[in-house]
């Protein structure tokens, strides 16, 4: 353990010592924002990383580059979720965008904008400032006006889904940014963005129960991802057509799809890859074929689990590599060896605390251990059996789940007092992290229900329509 440390002040020495001895260009600065932004699974770490990029641009005094770190900032505090931050930081972007006279960060500025206000429920805000964005487009010209415009549009169709309008107005904004694409001269842009709108306009068709036309775009997608050799989109499609097929009752054209979308996922290891697992769990259930069932319902739960564990497990590493050469290197070596120096007496000071209390802090451990491995193996039976019960949808599931997580129960029933006990119990579920599909198969009710219920959950505890409500419930 010593030595692991002794080892580890090194190792933090020499990143430290080495970040100071190195310049970077600007050049370099953007792809080090690019590569935070999109690469680094930690979007905290990845913010901080950019606020630090967006100062060394500041110093620079490049205008353009600090416009494109800010696009980059934007980007991240949208996946965190700070929608408040991201309102007030889209404004600062969209004045410095404006002074540029940058008319494609100052449109992204305001979507950005309309996308938090959309988040946050602030509906009439979120339409006046996409219509807004749709205004500034007209400054652009040719593709990029046409591909701005069928953006906006999507999102407005989106957003419009979200304000539980008609489905008439959602698909009328589809049809618009459908018209918007298909007018993109570039055959390589137009492809892909028509490829995803018309497989959003299929989606749209099936939540209005038109299923001819949801599987009429859908396929036009598939058709476009094949001419493509689109793989990704291809098994996406594909077990987008198999779902439809399978909710209207078609499991012999449903089967076909989803097993045309499962190699073409497995190929591509696919995050959906577990959703065609799903699918062909219940296709087959509904067909009476229990044992082929069973089979992909196992591997949907092991790929599932798998999901989990790396998401917990990932370490996330960011290579910098940076070689501009500095004619004061000399001054440089002085600096990094005194710091050295100062160092080195800090991990002589602290090896000696660390020797003192070794043995001490050896047997601590060893008993925290016993102690840690004891509650484990309590902890892991209660889950089981409160997993069992709820799966059995046994009466004392929710007596039971009380007992074993106390404090989540007290809190959601002293905070919202209103909930009844059947509201609990769903929450309870969704603490469990049990998919919208489990909750329908083991309390016997349809997926729609259960959809309809959480809905309404979210509209009664104000949870935004981006904030995934399991994780919600975990985290609160």
């Amino acid at each position: 353990m010593l030595l692991k440390k002794i080892q580890l002040l090194f190792l933090t020495v020499f990143v430290f010592v080495s970040f100071l001895g190195q310049k970077y260009t600007l050049k370099q600065i953007d792809s080090l924002g690019q590569n935070a932004a999109y690469n680094i699974a930690d979007k905290r770490i990845a913010l901080q990383q950019l606020f630090k990029y967006d100062a060394l641009v500041n110093k620079k005094g490049s205008e353009k580059n600090k416009i494109r770190i800010m696009f980059y900032i934007a980007i991240v505090y949208s996946e965190l979720g700070e929608f408040e931050k991201l309102i007030e930081y889209s404004l600062k972007m969209e004045d410095c965008a404006h002074k540029l006279n940058d008319p494609f960060n100052e449109i992204f500025a305001i979507r950005m904008r309309a996308i938090s206000y959309s988040s946050l429920g602030v509906f009439n805000k979120a339409e006046s400032l996409f219509k807004q964005a749709q205004e500034k487009t007209s400054i652009l010209k040719g593709d990029k006006l046409f591909a701005e415009r069928g953006l906006l549009f999507g999102d407005l169709a989106y957003l419009k889904r979200e304000m539980r309008a008609p489905n008439d107005t959602i698909l009328a904004y589809r049809r618009k940014s459908l018209n918007c694409y298909e007018k993109i001269q570039n055959k390589e842009k137009r492809e892909v963005s028509l490829t995803s709108a018309y497989s959003n306009v299929g989606f749209d068709f099936s939540e209005a129960n038109q299923p001819d036309s949801a599987l009429y775009y859908c396929h036009k997608a598939l058709k476009l991802s094949i001419s493509r050799k689109d793989t990704v989109r291809q098994g996406s499609i594909s077990g987008n057509i198999g779902r439809v097929y399978y909710e209207n009752n078609n499991q012999d054209s449903a089967l076909f799809y989803l097993k045309k979308a499962l190699p073409l996922m497995e190929q591509n290891k696919s995050y959906l890859l577990k959703n065609v697992y799903d699918d062909l769990a219940l296709v087959y259930e509904k067909q009476k074929d229990y044992k082929n069932s069973l089979y992909y319902r196992n591997k949907y739960k092991k790929l599932d689990d798998s999901l989990r564990n790396t998401e917990k497990k990932a370490v996330n590493k960011e290579s910098i590599q940076a070689n501009e050469k500095n004619k004061q290197q000399a001054n440089r070596f002085y600096f990094i060896l005194g710091g050295v120096l100062v160092i080195l007496l800090i991990i002589i000071y602290f090896a000696t605390r660390y020797f003192i209390g070794y043995q001490k802090e050896r047997k601590e451990k060893k008993q925290k251990e016993a102690v840690i491995s004891d509650l484990e193996d309590k902890v892991n039976d209660a889950f089981e059996e409160v997993i069992q019960l709820a799966k059995s949808d046994d009466p004392a599931f929710l007596p039971r789940f009380k007992e074993v997580y106390p404090d989540f129960y007290k809190k959601l029933s002293e905070t919202y007092p209103f909930l009844t006990s059947g509201q609990l119990k769903f929450c309870a579920l969704l603490r469990l992290n049990f998919s919208t599909k489990e909750i329908a198969h083991y309390n016997h009710l349809t997926i729609r229900g259960i959809e309809i219920k959480k809905n309404r959950l979210r509209k009664q505890l104000d949870i935004s329509s981006f904030e995934d409500l399991n994780n919600w419930m975990m985290k609160f």
